[in-house]
């Protein structure tokens, strides 16, 4: 009777163990399954899509550096004459910064001019030369293209394009920067090798670009890849979802991203028997995993992002006087700005400062004077914006402050605020009786409006808060959608 009992016991403790085990194993493998396929995939998506708008930070800054340079205008409208400055010009940018490529497009000659000399003549009729005639035709001021260099035996390249013009602004070549894929390569090979990851690029035709083996680059679509090929159609037209598929009997887990820069899709692949691997050496260790995992991951993201701004407060360059952004990085951070905001629908608007009297200011109690109201009032205006908002000098006696997530209405009142206490300071310690108020002009984005015109607007509600007697905040007109 009680070996009976004892055997009842142990078989009920034992079916119990086993069905808990085995329950508990595929609930496990469900959970990672799902953070693999919720969280983790689409965390290294973000942390990769970190890194590239990290590495294209200084390339952009510098392009823009070289398409504003007086001395590259000058050669160019003085004629062309002396090849060997524009080469030492454009080598020394590239030793500088460490540019795999930099080069001079003149719209003037159609001379390709490289950094070690003049590499060819531009070819309308060349199918490998219809970049320049399309960024010639572009309206934006540069545009980041992935393509083969044709002076690097045909190596894939990141270009960045930038537009240059004239002092009449009239459009005289194209100027940029190319950086090599070693980059996103290291990039993606880590996540192979650390993570049993398979991260890989593909373009708009589903064809892959980059991958960690070299011989499937641009050598295989997923179009006509087994398991990918049923839903690439899915992936072309609709990238940022996820999807599994089969491949050799294994399921395979994918999320997938849209990187505008590049115009590329990437694709973040990892198996599910890789992923729920550790489900079958007990709950315990797959919990330990699973926080290892997403703590690396969210150390990861906040790595990426903090190498981000650090570039960004290297890369940044401020006004000597005030301490400020300048005109130029006020424009970058602009044109960035007014594309965050039509992808996030939140509204967003700028306002344009300008001193009233100003040069009254400089005749009577000098330049040094002057400059001491300049730097107070950048002060004053620096302390009572936002953090999050961008704040520069415009130029001479003029401001710009750019505030996202702010729309007219709360744009107005801050313009209000700035007005009210720079009317109530005293800018000049030593002229106690010194008062110096400013004109405030305000324009909120419309839909698919440029920089430009919201700029142009906000100018246009500054003459007005001017004409109507300064010392007053005036809102732009609107403009029809």
């Amino acid at each position: 009777m009680r070996g009976r009992l004892l055997s009842i016991v142990a078989l009920v403790l034992a079916v119990a163990f086993i069905g808990t085990t085995v329950s508990s194993y595929h609930v496990t493998r469900d959970a990672l399954k799902l953070s693999v396929v919720e969280t983790e995939l689409p965390l290294t998506g973000n942390t990769i899509y970190s890194e590239i708008q990290a590495d294209l930070v200084q390339p952009i800054f510098i392009s823009s550096q070289m398409a504003n340079d007086t001395f590259l205008r000058d050669w160019v409208l003085s004629g062309e004459q002396d090849s060997d400055a524009i080469t030492r010009y454009l080598d020394s940018v590239r030793e500088k910064y460490g540019f795999f490529t930099v080069f001079f497009v003149s719209d003037l000659t159609r001379h390709y001019y490289h950094f070690s000399g003049v590499a060819k003549l531009i070819d309308k009729n060349d199918p490998r030369d219809e970049w320049f005639f399309r960024v010639r035709s572009m309206t934006q001021e540069y545009e980041i293209n992935v393509d083969p260099n044709q002076q690097e035996n045909d190596k894939t390249t990141i270009f960045i394009n930038h537009r240059v013009y004239d002092y009449q602004n009239r459009f005289i070549g194209v100027t940029g920067v190319g950086m090599d894929l070693d980059t996103m390569a290291q990039i993606i090979n880590r996540y192979r090798s650390d993570f049993s990851r398979t991260v890989y690029f593909i373009d708009q035709t589903g064809k892959i670009t980059l991958h960690p083996d070299r011989s499937i680059s641009y050598n295989k679509n997923i179009k006509s890849t087994p398991g990918l090929a049923d839903i690439s159609a899915t992936i072309l037209e609709h990238p940022g979802r996820s999807f599994e598929y089969q491949r050799d009997g294994d399921t395979i887990l994918l999320n997938t991203r849209y990187i505008p820069e590049l115009e590329w899709v990437l694709m973040v692949e990892q198996s599910e028997s890789d992923a729920t691997e550790a489900a079958g050496r007990g709950i315990f260790l797959n919990i330990i995993i699973g926080l290892i995992a997403i703590v690396l991951t969210g150390l990861a993201i906040f790595l990426a992002i903090a190498r981000f701004q650090h570039r960004l407060e290297e890369m940044a360059t401020t006004d000597p006087l005030t301490g400020l952004n300048n005109r130029q990085v006020f424009d970058i951070t602009l044109r960035q700005a007014v594309e965050r905001s039509r992808r996030s629908k939140q509204p967003m608007s700028i306002v344009m400062i300008d001193l009233d009297h100003f040069k009254l200011v400089n005749d009577r109690h000098g330049h040094l004077t002057g400059d001491e109201v300049l730097k107070s009032v950048a002060t004053l205006l620096r302390d009572a914006v936002r953090k999050s908002d961008i704040l520069a000098r415009w130029g001479g006696e003029e401001f710009a402050l750019l505030m996202e997530n702010c729309d007219q209405k709360a744009a107005l009142d801050s313009a209000e605020g700035l007005r009210r206490k720079l009317s109530e300071i005293t800018p000049v310690d030593s002229l106690p009786s010194l008062k110096q108020t400013a004109s405030f002009g305000v324009a909120t984005l419309r839909d698919n409006e440029q920089p430009e015109g919201l700029v142009d607007r906000a100018d246009t509600a500054l003459y007005k808060a001017k004409n109507d007697g300064r010392n007053c905040v005036r809102a732009a007109a609107p403009i029809s959608n």
